[in-house]
């Protein structure tokens, strides 16, 4: 991890909110799965098979700290939303398909920004985006419609 990452990364622990939190884990999450598209490209499975596996502990994280007591439609969308993106993530790397990672990257990003714009404080850091990979097509109806599940 370079210096510039290191600072981010304490800038952006420094004290938030739980939704806070929860963009730190969906900007974790994408970096990972934008590292495990790299791999991909490199030919190198070691790289691969780490960051995914990451990925799957963030997505156990974030679906843990569900809280379906005061939401509890809102919960289970969300839960919806991790179980599919778990298995389309499951998916690429069995396939070894970068597109299908690159796909879901787009699909969390879209749901990290609604995360972010329910956080006032986050908002006022102004801490950028992870970078995206280019758009991905081709994506399914049941894809489509858990996107239309944010936050």
């Amino acid at each position: 991890m370079t210096n510039n990452a290191k600072d981010y990364l304490r800038a952006a622990v420094a004290g938030p909110s739980p939704v806070g939190l929860v963009v730190l884990l969906y900007d974790r999450l994408i970096t990972d799965l934008t590292g495990a598209v790299a791999a991909m490209e490199n030919g190198d499975v070691e790289t691969r098979v780490a960051e995914i596996n990451h990925a799957f502990l963030i997505l156990q994280q974030l679906e843990g700290s569900l809280d379906s007591s005061q939401a509890p439609e809102a919960a289970r969308k969300q839960a919806l939303f991790y179980s599919v993106a778990r298995a389309k993530i499951l998916e690429a790397h069995i396939k070894s398909s970068r597109q299908i990672l690159e796909q879901q990257i787009v699909l969390l990003n879209d749901v990290r920004a609604a995360w972010e714009q329910v956080d006032p404080a986050r908002n006022a850091q102004a801490l950028p985006s992870p970078p995206l990979p280019s758009a991905a097509t081709d994506e399914s109806d049941e894809e489509l419609a858990v996107l239309n599940m944010t936050a």
